[in-house]
């Protein structure tokens, strides 16, 4: 079995089982859900950034605000009040920070906006009934 094959393998499992839990989630495993897979294609794009990968950082930054923009659209305003505009002004400033044009800060730049989407991810996670603590 060839190198290829076994990451081909390997990611169509990890597709099952990510699909498999979106599939079986409540709201707030669903929303845990994509605060990993915010997580993870950032430190995918911060990493294709660090070895010059504009193709592959570009691609995970667009999943990744994607991924933030879909938090962001969640939000209810009515129910949740001033939470959810502070989440709001968070994720639109995490944004901008993602969208930095790459040069000398953009790595920075993306740490930061990473580390303070970890912080909601984390919080989230400790209010959360019955979600997988990360």
């Amino acid at each position: 079995m060839t190198y290829q094959s076994n990451i081909r393998r390997t990611s169509n499992y990890k597709s099952i089982a990510k699909n498999s839990r979106v599939l079986s989630a409540n709201p707030y495993d669903l929303v845990a859900v994509l605060f990993a897979e915010l997580r993870e294609n950032l430190d995918l794009m911060v990493e294709s950034a660090r070895r010059n990968d504009n193709a592959r950082m570009f691609e995970f930054r667009a999943k990744a605000l994607g991924i933030l923009n879909g938090l962001d659209e969640s939000l209810n305003f009515e129910a949740a009040g001033e939470l959810a505009q502070t989440l709001h002004t968070i994720y639109r400033e995490a944004a901008r920070r993602i969208q930095a044009e790459i040069g000398a800060s953009f790595i920075e730049r993306a740490e930061s906006a990473r580390e303070m989407l970890h912080e909601i991810e984390k919080a989230w996670l400790a209010i959360a009934p019955g979600v997988a603590r990360v």
